[in-house]
């Protein structure tokens, strides 16, 4: 099994080496981090293309086992946060004294984010997946 991990930019969608991401043979599954700079996202190679073009190309890396991508994935692909119940949520703040304005100028990511931090119930981590 073998992956590219792939700078790119969110406003342009441009991808280093002119990777196309429309590629069907390149499936990114979720993979993506544009909240680091530069972004970027991991495209597993579905097919058995030669990829020796795309060597010392910068911005892009060769994975070449499940292992080198599962490590990519470790550490650039961070969890995703999500409310689920802002009902629960919220009546765990009060519970726990945690006042509403420990979340203000947060965007609905960063709420969730430190909510699960907090270990409020209502909020739910989802771990990116992993090549088997």
């Amino acid at each position: 099994m073998r992956a590219l991990l792939i700078e790119w930019n969110p406003k342009t969608g441009k991808r280093a080496g002119d990777i196309n991401p429309r590629d069907p043979k390149l499936q990114c599954y979720g993979w993506q981090n544009s909240d680091i700079d530069p972004a970027i996202e991991i495209r597993v190679v579905e097919d058995d293309r030669d990829l020796s073009n795309l060597k010392g190309v910068k911005g892009v890396t060769i994975l070449g086992s499940k292992k080198a991508i599962n490590d990519a994935i470790n550490s650039y692909i961070p969890p995703k946060y999500g409310i689920h119940s802002e009902y629960l949520m919220r009546e765990h703040m009060k519970e726990k004294n945690i006042p509403l304005e420990s979340f203000v100028g947060m965007n609905m990511g960063e709420v969730a984010k430190k909510a699960h931090e907090l270990g409020l119930i209502g909020v739910a981590e989802r771990k990116p997946e992993k090549v088997k």
